[in-house]
C-alpha cells in the first residue's frame, strides 16, 4: 500500500500549483489565450497541460507549506507575474486598436461601431479590422510558442518565492504609456494621407465657397482613407513583427530587474 506523509503531499502540491498560478495569471490578460471565444475548461485544461509539460524542468520549488500564509502570498504573487506578462502583450494590442481608432476617426467611420465579443462593448470596425490582421501576424511568426517559450524562461529569470523588483513596476508603467506612441506611429501613412486631403478639400472650399464640402468631402475622405489603409497594410507587417520582438525583449528584461 502506497502511502504519504505531510511533507510529500506539500512539496506534489508545490510542484504544480504555484506554477499552474503563474500560467492562469498568463491566460487571463494575454489577448490570445484569454480570448472568450475559448470555452473556460479548455484554458483549464490547456493551463494544467502545460503545468505538467514544463513543471519536471523548472528550477526548485521552495520549502513552504502550500496552506500556509505565506503559501497562499506565493500563490497572488505568482498569479501577478503571469498578469503582468499577459499585460506586456495586451498593450501591443491595444496600440493596434487605438491605431485603428485614429484611422476610423480620420477617415469618417468614428461611428461604424459593432458588438467585440473579446471586449463585451462596442468597437470601431477599423479596430476590430487591425485587431484580427495583428493576431493573425502574431500567429504567423509562431508567436504564441515564443510566448510559452517566454513563460518557461520566466521561471528561470524569476524562480518561484523571488520577490518581484519594484523597478519593474515603473517600467511596466512606462511600457503602458507606449500604446499611444505606436497608435499613432501604425497610423501615421492613412492620418497624413487625409491631413493632405482635407486641406486640400478645405482650399477648395475657400476658392469657391459655393462648393458643397458635406456631399464631396465624404465619400472622397472615405475612398482615400481606404486606399491609404489598403496600400500601408502591407507595411504593418515588419512593424507588428517589431513590436512583439520588442515585447517579448522587454518581459524577459523586467524580470531580470533586480
Amino acid at each position: 500500500m502506497i502511502s504519504f506523509n505531510d511533507a510529500q503531499i506539500n512539496a506534489l502540491l508545490a510542484y504544480f500549483l504555484w506554477p499552474f498560478a503563474r500560467i492562469v495569471g498568463l491566460m487571463l490578460a494575454d489577448p490570445l489565450l484569454s480570448s472568450k471565444s475559448i470555452p473556460r475548461r479548455y484554458k483549464a485544461g490547456f493551463g494544467m497541460f502545460l503545468t505538467i509539460l514544463l513543471a519536471p524542468v523548472l528550477p526548485p520549488m521552495p520549502e513552504v507549506s502550500v496552506v500556509s500564509a505565506q503559501g497562499t502570498l506565493i500563490v497572488i504573487q505568482q498569479l501577478l507575474i503571469g498578469i503582468i506578462i499577459g499585460t506586456v502583450m495586451r498593450i501591443v494590442l491595444t496600440g493596434v486598436e487605438m491605431a485603428g481608432f485614429l484611422m476610423g476617426s480620420q477617415m469618417g467611420l468614428g461611428f461604424a461601431m459593432f458588438f467585440d465579443p473579446q471586449h463585451s462593448a462596442q468597437v470601431p470596425a477599423v479596430s476590430r479590422v487591425l485587431s484580427v490582421f495583428a493576431t493573425l501576424i502574431f500567429l504567423t511568426f509562431d508567436g504564441h510558442q515564443v510566448l510559452i517559450a517566454t513563460l518557461a524562461e520566466s521561471f528561470r529569470l524569476m524562480p518561484v518565492g523571488a520577490p518581484f523588483p519594484a523597478a519593474s513596476l515603473y517600467s511596466l508603467a512606462v511600457w503602458g504609456g507606449k500604446l499611444f506612441e505606436w497608435g499613432l506611429w501604425l497610423s501615421l501613412p492613412v492620418v497624413g494621407t487625409l491631413l493632405v486631403v482635407n486641406l486640400a478639400i478645405g482650399v477648395m472650399t475657400r476658392a469657391a465657397p459655393q462648393f458643397n464640402v458635406f456631399s464631396f468631402g465624404f465619400p472622397v475622405t472615405l475612398f482615400i482613407g481606404f486606399v491609404a489603409l489598403y496600400l500601408s497594410l502591407p507595411l504593418m507587417e515588419p512593424a507588428l513583427s517589431q513590436l512583439y520582438r520588442e515585447s517579448f525583449d522587454f518581459i524577459a528584461a523586467l524580470l531580470k530587474a533586480r
